[in-house]
């Protein structure tokens, strides 16, 4: 029964193309005089004359550890009793949830668990100590990334301060939730349990279209990055978006002039960790969007020269086929001929753990197949 309920974000008669179904109109104004970031060849360079916007930054990340993940489908017959109650049945279960009008919703929008509390909030710890303070963020209206954006900006010691914008142009594929619809919590039931939602802004996508296939879901990611931009042309910042594992790839293919390759957008997202994060930024609209490989400025510079030295070699170097991490610092050292060993990511006994010496470090995945560089605790 549950898996027939559609929430009114999903619109059945967007199915077919050309139909739509607008909602109110966004409160922020989208400043149309500005550098559409159309097409997926011609992105970085296509406005011509104005160069008094700011320096843009956009940290694109997946939520953290799932609930369904860890303890399988139906896992919330056994936490929740008949009358809605919860009971934690394991300590890697979330403490507490809010409460909901149909529990059983919480099935297919699924929470994190404690690990997953505990990673999103030692993300933020870690940018707050790279100073890379938040000026904006945007949440997808699933659940799980909401609780991590209000974590990162709980462990950023911004939660007071940055308010959760949820745009529905953030979610996932709508086909790969053809069995099970999701339906999303209204903003009422998301203030009543904390989180600090901005009930002024309005989703850049009016309505999802039912069951899209990839190439309409980069084409609708294109689109929400391009009004998300307007939005902050003038302001500049740092914008955390907080989504799902194709989300890095998504919601920057277009931004460095690559084709969609909705083939393989299932098996690249497969690859990308809980919490993994992509950096993209640039100085202006006039210049071009590029990829961040250290959180540390100076070592990104640095680091940065390097790849544009690579790109304009003739070496024929094959590149592995399974990426290898290294460990993001605040002086990193220049890639060695040897690559760092893997190590898997931090993790945390009891959800409510705060990083103490050593700090959480971060691992940096270089650039593979054309898929972008990401960090992951």
């Amino acid at each position: 029964m549950c898996a027939k309920k559609f929430n009114a974000y999903f619109d059945p008669a967007n199915f077919f193309f050309g139909q739509s179904r607008k909602r109110a109109a966004a409160k922020y104004d989208t400043d149309d005089g500005t550098n559409e970031e159309s097409g997926y060849y011609s992105s970085s360079h296509q406005s011509g004359s104005d160069t008094s916007d700011a320096p843009l930054r956009f940290i694109i990340i997946r939520h953290g550890e799932r609930v369904d993940v860890m303890f399988g489908a139906g896992w919330s017959q056994r936490a929740f009793d008949q009358n809605g109650r919860y009971y934690p049945f394991d300590t890697n279960m979330p403490p507490s949830l809010p409460h909901r009008t149909n529990w059983l919703d919480y099935d297919v929008d699924t929470p994190l668990t404690a690990k997953g509390l505990s990673q999103s909030w030692n993300v933020g710890n870690v940018l707050h100590r790279y100073n890379l303070p938040v000026t904006a963020c945007y949440s997808s209206p699933a659940f799980r990334s909401i609780q991590t954006a209000d974590r990162i900006l709980e462990g950023m010691g911004r939660k007071g301060h940055v308010a959760l914008r949820l745009e529905l142009g953030l979610f996932e594929c709508t086909s790969w939730y053809a069995r099970s619809p999701i339906n999303f919590m209204p903003d009422s039931e998301l203030i009543n349990g904390g989180y600090n939602i901005d009930t002024r802004y309005r989703s850049q996508t009016s309505d999802l279209r039912l069951l899209e296939n990839e190439y309409q879901y980069y084409d609708r990611s294109k689109e929400t990055m391009k009004k998300i931009i307007k939005l902050h042309r003038k302001t500049g910042g740092t914008v955390l978006l907080v989504a799902h594992a194709p989300s890095l790839e998504v919601l920057t293919r277009h931004l460095m002039n690559g084709q969609p390759r909705p083939e393989r957008l299932a098996e690249l997202a497969g690859k990308v960790d809980f919490c993994s994060m992509t950096v993209v930024e640039r100085e202006s609209s006039v210049k071009p969007w590029q990829f961040r490989y250290s959180l540390d400025e100076q070592a990104n510079q640095g680091i940065w020269q390097q790849h544009l030295q690579l790109q304009h070699s003739n070496s024929a170097s094959i590149p592995s086929k399974t990426p290898t991490p290294t460990t993001a610092t605040t002086a990193p050292a220049p890639a060695s001929s040897t690559p760092a060993a893997y190590q898997p990511p931090l993790t945390f006994t009891n959800y409510l753990a705060k990083p103490v010496n050593p700090t959480p470090q971060l691992q940096f995945f270089g650039q593979q197949e054309a898929f972008p560089p990401y960090f992951v605790l």
